[in-house]
C-alpha cells in the first residue's frame, strides 16, 4: 500500500511540474513513467528486505525452532504488511500451516482462511479442518476451490476423494478423481485411486505421495509411534513451509 501511494505521489508531482511549465496533456505520459519506475524500485527494495527476513524464519523452522520462526514471521508481517498488502495473507497462511502441522486446528483455521486466497495448500488444509470438525459440506467446497486454483495438483484430488469415500460418497469421489484426471491424465496416483474406489477396495494412504502427510500430520505421528518435536508433532516428510511468491513480494 505504501509503495503504491508513494509511487502515485511521485507521478502526480511529475505531472504537476510538467503541466505548469508546458501543457497538461504533455505531462500524462511522463507522469505514468515516473509512477511505474518509482513503484518498481520501491517494490524491489521491499522485496529484498522481506526475502532476507523470511530466509531467517525458514531456517529456524527447518531446525525445528518453532517459536523463533513464528516470532520472525510475526515481525515481518507487522513491519511490511502495509508496504505489500498480499504479504500479510501469505504470512498468515504460513503461520496457519505451522499450527496445522502441530494439529492445533482451531488456531490454524482463521489464519489459513485469511491466507487462502489463490493458495491451494491453505484451501486444502481449510477443507481438511472442516472435515475433522464435522462440517462436510464446507469441506467439499474448500477442496473444489483448491482444485480451481491449482487444477494440476493431484494431492488435492487424493485428499478430496479419500474423504468422500470415507463418507460413503463413492460416486462423488469418482467424479472428483475424474476432474483431476482431466487436468492431469498421466497421474498414476489418481488412476490407482480411481480403480480402488471403483472396485470398492480399502484405501491405503500409505501408497500416496508423501505430501499426504502435509495435510494429515496425525498419520505420520501414528507411524512414528507418537514421536514429537518441540511445540508439536514431527511434520511429515512432505511438509515444506510455503514460500512467498515473487509475484506477491512485488505487490
Amino acid at each position: 500500500m505504501y509503495n503504491t501511494l508513494l509511487s502515485v505521489a511521485a507521478g502526480l508531482a511529475v505531472y504537476a511540474l510538467i503541466a505548469l511549465t508546458t501543457q497538461p496533456l504533455a505531462a500524462i505520459f511522463p507522469a505514468l513513467i515516473a509512477t511505474a519506475v518509482v513503484f518498481f524500485f520501491l517494490n524491489r527494495r521491499t522485496g529484498q528486505q522481506v526475502s532476507l527476513a523470511l530466509e531467517a524464519a525458514m531456517a529456524s523452522l527447518k531446525e525445528q525452532k518453532i517459536d523463533e520462526g513464528v516470532r520472525v514471521l510475526l515481525e515481518v508481517r507487522e513491519r511490511y504488511r502495509l508496504w505489500q498488502p498480499l504479504l500479510g495473507r501469505q504470512i498468515d497462511a504460513q503461520l496457519g500451516m505451522i499450527r496445522y502441522v502441530q494439529m492445533q486446528w482451531d488456531d490454524a483455521l482463521p489464519l489459513l482462511q485469511h491466507g487462502a486466497w489463490r493458495n491451494w495448500t491453505a484451501q486444502t488444509c481449510v477443507g481438511a479442518i472442516h472435515y475433522r470438525q464435522g462440517d462436510k459440506d464446507q469441506a467439499w467446497k474448500s477442496f473444489a476451490g483448491a482444485a480451481k486454483v491449482a487444477p494440476r495438483e493431484t494431492i488435492i484430488y487424493l485428499v478430496w476423494a479419500t474423504l468422500l469415500t470415507r463418507e460413503g460418497l463413492r460416486e462423488e469421489a469418482l467424479a472428483a478423481l475424474g476432474q483431476g484426471l482431466k487436468a492431469a491424465p498421466a497421474s498414476e496416483d489418481l488412476q490407482r485411486l480411481q480403480r480402488v474406489v471403483a472396485n470398492k477396495k480399502k484405501i491405503e494412504p500409505r501408497t500416496f505421495p508423501q505430501s499426504w502427510y502435509q495435510f494429515f500430520p496425525e498419520d505420520i505421528a501414528k507411524q512414528l509411534g507418537g514421536r514429537t518435536v518441540a511445540n508439536g508433532p514431527m511434520p511429515g516428510p512432505g511438509f515444506a513451509p510455503s514460500k512467498v511468491s515473487r509475484k506477491a513480494r512485488r505487490g
